[in-house]
């Protein structure tokens, strides 16, 4: 299974004009456009959501519309949308909406700055616009505060795996952070140097002799959600997400650094693939496995 990642967002369209009232009828195709909207204090005005939005735990009492391929323009009608939140994922999907005059906006994933626009954008448009300023002022002192505590410690090579098949004895392929991403970014902040050089994928794939050749310091181990994994073969999976089992995989198919001194850092959750509101806990998570000293 591919866990994916998809990345921070920047709102680029917008089919409400300034002066519109805030919409009523919210339909998110987006999970980290729905916690957002949570945050928000929206709950009451999300009509609906996709299979995958899952986090607050409300979110799963919503009405679905399905996951992140189609859209059911019908429904969206019958359900008289008034915003859609999207993903840049579904840019294609804008000509039909805009034919319908459902006002949309478009969410993308690229840095902590685009979070904190993203969350003060959709903020205005509910008129939230206090709670977004909290919201944005966590998240940058949350960066701040780890800025300063690893300030002037050394920065260790660290290899983020966003994507791999867990059910296999030993690792195949693997899918790592580029320098065109978010994790980057967290990876600088967090005291770290990502050992990965490549600018032109954001998710380069990579083979378990090419990690051994890159050599880490760490090895941060993006593994997403058990609800979500899919096989072909029946699998025990109290047992692939388990994180005996998980760097037992890493010690039998990886000579690194990183390996030997068994600096590997297990990150369960989809919260740590859905950069959003909750980034100053996956920045700190980053921070105390590049540097555990600093653990509170």
């Amino acid at each position: 299974m591919k866990n994916f990642v998809t990345t921070i967002f920047f709102i680029c369209f917008m089919a409400l004009p300034p002066a519109c009232a805030a919409p009523q009828r919210i339909v998110s195709f987006s999970p980290v456009g729905t916690e957002i909207l949570f945050a928000l204090g929206q709950k009451e005005r999300i009509a609906a959501v996709t299979d995958f939005c899952d986090y607050p735990p409300e979110a799963l009492k919503k009405p679905k519309v399905g996951g992140f391929a189609s859209i059911n323009y019908e429904m969206l009608i019958l359900m008289k949308a008034d915003l859609v939140v999207l993903q840049d994922m579904h840019s294609q999907l804008v000509p039909q909406l805009k034919s319908l005059k459902i006002p949309y906006v478009i969410l993308k994933q690229e840095s902590i700055e685009g979070i904190c626009k993203s969350i003060t954008e959709l903020g205005r448009i509910c008129g939230s616009e206090a709670i977004a300023e909290r919201m944005v002022k966590n998240i940058l002192s949350e960066v701040g505060s780890l800025r300063a505590k690893v300030k002037g410690k050394a920065r260790p090579s660290v290899m983020v795996c966003v994507s791999r098949e867990l059910s296999e004895p030993v690792i195949s392929t693997i899918y790592i952070a580029g320098q065109n991403n978010f994790y980057n970014e967290l990876i600088d902040i967090a005291g770290g140097v990502n050992v990965s050089k490549e600018r032109r994928i954001a998710y380069r794939q990579v083979s378990p002799d090419g990690i051994s050749k890159m050599n880490p310091n760490i090895i941060i181990d993006l593994v997403g959600d058990k609800s979500y994994y899919h096989s072909k073969d029946k699998i025990d999976l109290e047992t692939i997400f388990s994180t005996k089992y998980l760097k037992n995989q890493w010690m039998r198919s990886v000579s690194a650094d990183a390996v030997k001194r068994g600096r590997i850092a297990v990150m369960n959750g989809t919260v740590y693939l859905r950069p959003g509101p909750r980034v100053g806990e996956v920045l700190r998570s980053f921070a105390e496995a590049i540097h555990p000293e600093i653990k509170r």
